[in-house]
């Protein structure tokens, strides 16, 4: 198997559209800085803002074989194994209301408690059983929701979404036929956990509020892909990059630089024919080295070669 790197959030931006770190220095990254120049462009997918699903997402499910339709991707029937029935995540979630606009709070950041969530969970689930849709608990962050009404039903990609303004047409499901049922569950879950206790203790411990769910993830597997091709997904830029924190992920981004990069660096060097995927907000870019004949060694002398600042293009 060819060995092959996905790097997430490789480029990030804050609230501003400007690079949460522009990593143009090859000291700060030296392995990335030394393996760019020995590959070349292989694949580009573009998926700006108004895609519900992240490049990395399009990029990972058609390497595992999944339904790769934009917001359709079926990631709660992979990770849960369920086939033959529509499902997806439900994500207890903090809905940021201002005055001209509604943000998505970080998932992560919410510290929400095993017990809270199963209280939680306990009282959300009569209302989507009346809905015809079964609610199964499966981690404190995420229920796993079955049943016809998420038949088709483009959901966003919390990664996409995170910390960011939320325009209606994403928070009211627009152009499903299932919208207003949807709709009317999130009106009644923001009723119901408004006055729950785990909210009261929650605002004592002046803690974000659990005050809405989110559906993400949902899709339709028939039955479960083949196995996949040796691909390592590096998640560790996801929680900074998320949470906007630039310090973190300029650690982050030396830590994955120091182990996966260099192994990948190392492979390369030794003739492996490695794929590395750079992937940020707008788009992923998959790269490939291979052995090269000394005539394409002296080629690449004169050509133009990655660098760093392909992850400006991200």
């Amino acid at each position: 198997m060819i060995p092959h790197l996905l790097i997430p959030h490789a480029a990030a931006r804050d609230q501003h559209d400007q690079s949460l770190w522009p990593a143009q220095v090859p000291r700060e990254l030296p392995h990335l800085s030394a393996l760019l120049p020995l590959m070349s462009v292989a694949e580009q997918v573009d998926a700006g803002p108004e895609c519900p699903s992240m490049p990395y997402e399009l990029v990972l499910a058609a390497l595992l074989g999944l339904p790769a339709s934009e917001g359709q991707i079926p990631w709660a029937a992979l990770e849960t194994r369920t086939t033959g029935q529509p499902c997806g995540w439900i994500r207890p979630c903090h809905l940021q209301v201002g005055s001209d606009q509604v943000r998505l709070g970080v998932p992560e950041q919410l510290d929400l408690q095993e017990a809270e969530s199963r209280a939680l969970f306990e009282a959300a689930q009569p209302y989507f059983e009346e809905d015809g849709i079964a609610l199964r608990y499966v981690m404190p962050h995420a229920w796993l929701a079955m049943g016809e009404p998420l038949r088709g039903l483009t959901t966003w990609s919390l990664d996409r979404l995170a910390g960011r303004p939320i325009t209606p047409a994403v928070l009211h499901f627009s152009g499903h036929p299932e919208a207003l049922r949807w709709r009317r569950l999130q009106n009644e879950m923001q009723m119901l956990f408004y006055a729950h206790r785990v909210n009261d203790d929650r605002q004592q411990r002046r803690l974000p509020l659990i005050n809405a769910l989110w559906v993400t993830g949902a899709g339709l597997l028939e039955a479960l892909p083949p196995p996949a091709p040796q691909v390592q997904v590096e998640n560790r830029l996801q929680a900074s990059a998320l949470a906007l924190d630039a310090r973190a992920y300029v650690d982050a981004w030396q830590a994955v630089d120091g182990d996966s990069v260099a192994r990948l660096l190392a492979e390369a060097r030794r003739g492996t024919p490695v794929r590395l995927t750079l992937a940020g907000e707008q788009r992923a870019i998959t790269l490939v080295a291979s052995r090269a004949s000394a005539w394409q060694r002296l080629t690449r002398l004169f050509a133009s070669r990655p660098s760093l600042a392909l992850l400006d293009t991200l």
